[in-house]
Formats: C-alpha cells, structure tokens, sequence
C-alpha cells in the first residue's frame, strides 16, 4: 500500500458558526499532503474532503496554469468539497513547493520535457486520491487551466476512467503538448471547454474534433485560466454543476481493468488480484468501459482432463 504524507498543516477541525438564521458549516481548511509522482519526483499538493457523499465521494485533480501553483484553485476546490468531491489541487514539477533547482531553470527554458513529465505527476496525484477513505474510484474528473488543461487531455487518454474533463482556456498546441491530437483520441468521454470570449478560439478548434466536447465562452470579459474565478460571475458554480451530472452516480455494478490494457473484467474477475493496484482502474458498467474503447476479456471455462496410457509422454 502506496505510504501517505502529510506536511505541516493538519486538517483544521470544521467550525460550526450559528447565526440567528441559521448557516452552514464554515469553509474547509486543506490538508497539505506531498506523495511520489508515478516516476518518484515529490509532489505537494492540498487536499479537500469531501463535506457529502463520504462513503462514495468521486474524484477531483485540479491541474494549474503555467508559472501559477495550487492556491489559485481555492475558488472552486471549496465548492467542490462542498458538493461532495474529495478534491486534490496540486502544484506540478517546477510550480510551487513542488520545484527543484533543475525544474525551476526547465520553467524558466520552457523545457517542453517538463511539460511532458507532468503527466506522471497526475498518475502520482491519482494513486495518492485513490487511496483516501470514502473516495469512488469509479468516478474521477479533471479540471486544468492552461497548460493544466493541456496536461489533463493527455492524461485522460490513458487512463480511460476519467470520465470528465473541464478545460479553461485550454491550448491547441502548448509547451510541447498537443491538445488536438489528444483531444481527438478521448472517447466515451465528457468535456467542457471554456474562455472568455477573446480566447475562445481553441475551444472551438477542440470541439470540432471530439463529440463529447461542448464549449462555453463568456463576452464582456478578458480573463486566462484561473484568473475567471471572480472575474466571470458564476462560473465556479457551472463547473461544479457540470461535474455533478458528468460524474454520475455512484454504482455497484463496476468492471475493472488496468491503465495499461483496453481490455475490461467483469466484476468477482480473478484478475482483480493480478493487476497492480497503481494500475487498477474502475469503470461503473461494461457499457461504459465499451464507449471508451475497452474490449471484454474473453473467460476460459474449466481446462478438460485427457487420460494418457502408461507410454504416452
């Protein structure tokens, strides 16, 4: 079982304030938590609990823009713990406490090999998640902004468990990453593609190439990424929202399979136990796992004895 770290600042007890009116539960301090990174690069990161649904609380990673770190996600990673996400906002390699001498000078480069290697930082953020308490493993989405949103398209295109994708003002071809093709290779799946109206221009280039992709774009205001977080009115709330219904419920009836395979197994399948639990991914029905272009492993019934005479070998 992957070891779980927590840095500093521990998880501050929920204070109920009582106000005449009555009001709800004051705002979640995260929990800052640091883990391995898929390739062992150490990744800090802030938690959210999710504040509903804590037997069966679907997943967040939020990725964050370039020369930005994990604190512009507050706007929103709130709400989401509040809806019930358990919610991971994490500062990529080079960003934030998660930079080195050498990733802080790749930065400075625009290394696009950094870039790259930022989809093992979500890989280490999804096993971290994945192992929380109460979390459902067979509900997991992605908002990025910017090169985030770059990060998130490649990352869902192998692994086919996330079933949502949220992009603000994504790129079509950035630090080295190419949204285009990947967007075009992510199937079964649902994405939100939203910028103010000035950069809108790439969420349309990117819807064109993926049925499941829909676009939102805001006029009367010029904000990049995180920056529409209190500069758009509303627009925490219609991620939130989005994520909700994208998500899904929860269900019993999952298959399985593991990242590396586009081959699913019914549910009490003994390959459950064979397959490493970092690559263990969860699908809520065989007919989810087939819209993404995961194939049914084909069962093998009982091998048939053959009687052999004393000279056969």
């Amino acid at each position: 079982m992957m070891s779980v770290h927590r840095s500093g600042i521990s998880l501050r007890a929920t204070v109920l304030i009582i106000l005449a009116a009555g009001s709800p539960l004051a705002a979640q301090e995260p929990e800052a938590v640091y883990f391995p990174a898929a390739d062992g690069f150490r990744i800090h990161a802030d938690y959210y609990r999710a504040q509903k649904n804590t037997s069966n609380a679907p997943m967040a990673i939020l990725l964050h823009m370039n020369r930005a770190d994990r604190g512009t996600w507050k706007p929103l990673a709130e709400p989401l713990s509040e809806a019930g996400f358990a919610t991971l906002a994490i500062d990529m390699r080079g960003h934030g406490e998660s930079q080195t001498p050498n990733t802080e000078d790749q930065v400075e480069r625009r290394d696009t090999r950094l870039y790259k290697d930022m989809y093992d930082d979500v890989r280490g953020a999804y096993d971290w998640l994945a192992e929380q308490e109460g979390v459902d493993r067979g509900r997991v989405a992605l908002v990025g902004a910017s090169v985030g949103a770059s990060v998130a398209l490649r990352y869902a295109v192998q692994d086919k468990s996330v079933d949502a994708i949220v992009c603000l003002t994504p790129g079509t071809l950035y630090l080295g990453l190419d949204s285009k093709r990947d967007t075009r290779r992510i199937r079964g799946r649902t994405i939100l593609l939203m910028a103010t109206q000035n950069e809108r221009r790439a969420c349309d280039e990117l819807a064109r190439l993926n049925d499941g992709a829909k676009t939102k774009s805001y006029k009367g205001h010029e904000a990049h990424g995180t920056a529409m977080f209190g500069e758009v009115p509303g627009v925490e709330k219609e991620i939130v929202a989005f994520l909700r219904r994208a998500v899904g419920k929860p269900t019993s009836d999952l298959c399985f399979g593991s990242i590396n395979s586009d081959i699913y197994h019914l549910r009490g399948s003994h390959w459950m136990s064979r397959i490493k639990p970092t690559n263990l991914r969860y699908y809520s029905s065989a007919e989810e796992a087939e819209a993404r272009g995961l194939r049914v492993a084909k069962t093998r019934g009982p091998r048939k004895e053959t009687k052999r005479t004393p000279n056969e070998p």
